[in-house]
């Protein structure tokens, strides 16, 4: 037995203090209530509806724990956003596939997150706010980055134009994508989109979509 005041060796730690030492921080389980919480809301009222004594209420956190985190509404709204999972692209060798591999991640996003109860609200308020537009709008790009990847792998190849313009293919591919995140998901999602693929990567490889010298 250690005298009063000595230090304890990690053998003689009782169960309470080991779980206590290797929990998370407090502040973290805190924050990630918050986040949590704000995300239901975000999906049940959108922007507008989203207030800080509910969050208060349903986290059981203090004002000044969520302001000295979040000091803004948009701040919080954007890091919650955040909390949903992000796209990951594979290496196959073979751009249709990896674009499919990402609607297919995408698919299950809408089906199992509230993606689609959430995003359209963002959109909306962004629409009227600057400071939550210019925070979407970066959160979206770094969100779009995986399928930029896959186009950039794609020119290396030579499956796509050395001049294809990867930003203004990205936002061809992205955008019936982002309209699915306003009506939900659909069982023949995937195949719906290999066709649109198919009809997208032959405009990109027309000579038609050389830019004007």
């Amino acid at each position: 037995m250690n005298g009063q005041g000595a230090i304890a060796s990690p053998n003689e730690l009782s169960p309470q203090s080991e779980k206590k030492r290797v929990g998370r921080p407090q502040d973290q389980e805190r924050g990630d209530a918050i986040l949590s919480v704000t995300l239901d809301i975000l999906g049940e009222r959108g922007y507008a509806g989203l207030t800080v004594a509910e969050i208060v209420a349903r986290a059981r956190v203090s004002k000044s724990t969520i302001y000295r985190r979040w000091p803004t509404k948009e701040e919080l709204a954007i890091a919650a956003f955040d909390r949903l999972p992000e796209l990951e692209v594979v290496d196959r060798g073979d751009l249709l596939e990896e674009l499919l591999d990402l609607i297919g991640q995408y698919q299950q996003f809408l089906e199992s997150t509230p993606l689609t109860s959430v995003l359209p609200g963002l959109v909306s308020e962004a629409s009227r706010n600057p400071a939550l537009a210019k925070a979407l709008r970066a959160t979206i790009d770094r969100r779009r980055m995986p399928a930029q990847a896959a186009l950039r792998r794609a020119i290396q190849r030579k499956e796509l134009p050395a001049y294809t313009n990867v930003q203004q293919a990205d936002e061809i591919i992205m955008a019936p994508l982002l309209q699915r995140s306003f009506y939900g998901a659909r069982e023949d999602m995937r195949d719906d989109f290999r066709q649109i693929l198919t009809i997208v990567l032959a405009g990109l490889r027309s000579p038609d979509a050389r830019p004007a010298a």
